[in-house]
């Protein structure tokens, strides 16, 4: 309990906060939205492409806004987007590495895809590195952000399954001559994403040989953020968000279970919206005005918590953490506490920690040594590890 007090005043407000196949189409046929996928859509392998479209790449690189085949968390076909980026510079035999990133928090509202920037392929933290290195680079939206459904905020096995099926998709793609190599990074949200990602790949998409995995202030363990944030003045909107995201996931999750009332309405409309809306309309809202109930207290709720936090089974590569000691909304506590847990279950983890950094800095403060930590991993170097 002490260490959970701890951990709860170390939260603050923002808990959550940052060619062609022939099947791919630059253009919708039937007029319809992009992220819309076809009427009666037959089921194909996850990262098959449906329809794919140039978009503006940064200097040196060619890129795509693509749709492709996933699976949601009860196996069901589904379309999911991202961006695909690729450099113009002619492919090496046996195909380029791919970096799959995994994007932060942005909202559940379709109109929070990361995708649907103007510049959305140049977004993509380190993609100039990556590219002039001559990585592929993909990005995904997640499932249910821009295409159809409540989007299944923090339930890392679809995070992660959109995560890795960017990659099939990036290799599908007949121009960019994508290899099996993978690499996947991500922040916050993206945090959780990137270390299911690893987490799943052996038995989810076994053709795919994952070489590492950057976690940068990872959400990781949502089992105690979700239920501390309701603690937390501002941070209700980011627990409002959660549970929505695994009732879209998991029926069974029930929302009335563990929202009060005026939460629960809250967070219904919270899924059509982005996290800056979401956090002002719970601000000045916390503890009893928010749930009903403790989720750990609710079996099935806990259950699926637990299951959806990152470091119950092998990282299933190498992982770099990297950690603003300024962050205020993933504290340097709670990542202190899963790389101590990771390196407690046997992995490779490398945890460095950027002074003053905050948690969106962290991204620059850390870019030279991610983008390195990535070319040690495609050229085969030992992983460095800071578990004693």
């Amino acid at each position: 309990m002490r260490q959970l007090r701890v951990i709860a005043l170390a939260l603050t407000v923002g808990l959550l906060v940052a060619g062609f196949t022939s099947a791919a189409t630059a253009a919708v046929k039937d007029g319809g939205d992009f992220y819309t996928p076809p009427a009666n859509m037959p089921k194909k392998a996850p990262g098959t492409i449906i329809r794919s479209t140039p978009i503006t790449a940064p200097l040196g690189a060619k890129a795509w806004k693509v749709l492709y085949h996933s699976r949601a968390v009860d196996g069901r076909d589904i379309a999911v987007s991202g961006v695909v980026v690729v450099p113009t510079s002619a492919a090496p035999k046996g195909g380029r590495p791919v970096v799959t990133w995994a994007h932060g928090t942005t909202g559940m509202g379709d109109q929070c895809a990361p995708s649907k920037q103007a510049d959305a392929a140049s977004a993509i933290p380190y993609v100039k590195q990556l590219v002039d290195a001559g990585y592929v680079v993909t990005a995904t939206d997640y499932e249910g952000l821009g295409t159809p459904g409540v989007h299944p905020y923090l339930v890392g096995e679809s995070e992660g399954r959109s995560v890795l099926d960017a990659a099939r998709a990036a290799r599908a793609l007949s121009g960019p001559g994508a290899g099996d190599r993978v690499l996947v990074a991500g922040h916050s949200q993206g945090g959780q994403s990137a270390l299911f990602a690893g987490e799943l790949a052996s038995s989810y998409s076994p053709e795919l040989d994952v070489l590492g995995v950057v976690a940068a202030a990872p959400a990781a363990d949502v089992e105690h953020i979700l239920p501390l944030a309701a603690a937390i003045n501002g941070g209700a909107g980011y627990l409002a968000m959660g549970i929505q995201g695994f009732h879209a996931a998991y029926p069974d999750a029930d929302p009335a279970a563990v929202l009060s009332a005026d939460a629960e309405t809250k967070s219904e409309a919270a899924t059509n919206q982005c996290s800056d809306d979401v956090m002002a309309a719970f601000q000045g809202v916390s503890g009893p005005e928010v749930l009903a109930h403790d989720p750990l207290s609710i079996p099935t709720i806990q259950s699926l918590l637990h299951a959806n936090s990152a470091g119950n089974r092998p990282a299933g590569a190498p992982v770099l953490i990297v950690q603003g000691t300024a962050d205020t909304t993933i504290p340097k506590v709670l990542t202190d506490a899963f790389a101590t847990k990771a390196c407690a279950a046997g992995d490779t983890v490398d945890y460095r920690a950027y002074a003053g950094s905050t948690h969106t800095t962290v991204i620059n403060a850390a870019q030279d040594d991610v983008v390195q930590w990535l070319k040690d991993r495609v050229a085969g170097k030992p992983a460095p590890t800071t578990c004693s």
